[in-house]
């Protein structure tokens, strides 16, 4: 019994509780594409934006964003989000639009927001 009793202390000291998680999640950061919705189809290839959250992690300075996997945009002003960037002329069919966050040397942190939109 007493082991049961040592086992079920042990377990519960491990596991942490939802107000770290929720610590981790904060200090983790976050992107959130808030337009163009994945999947939408714009009328025009000019004149696009990507609206866009951002919730910085220990790691961020600045996010990129990509449109086709092309050199990115580069952009720092993200202390003021939400933010809202000009996109480069689409040319008509399928583009993948991503934000990713990145830390002062431009490495990737892996915290991203990705939609796919096609323009007609």
């Amino acid at each position: 019994m007493k082991l049961l009793k040592h086992l079920l202390i042990c377990f519960s000291l491990a596991i942490p509780t939802s107000s770290a998680l929720a610590a981790d999640a904060a200090a983790d950061g976050s992107i959130t594409i808030t337009s163009p919705a994945d999947g939408v189809v714009l009328k025009s290839a000019m004149g696009n934006k990507v609206d866009f959250d951002v919730h910085l992690s220990a790691k961020d300075n600045h996010v990129h964003i990509y449109v086709d996997n092309q050199k990115p945009i580069v952009y720092q002003d993200v202390g003021r989000c939400p933010c809202s960037v000009d996109l480069p002329d689409l040319t008509p069919g399928k583009h993948t639009i991503a934000v990713k966050e990145a830390t002062s040397s431009h490495a990737l942190t892996g915290i991203q927001s990705i939609v796919t939109v096609t323009v007609k």
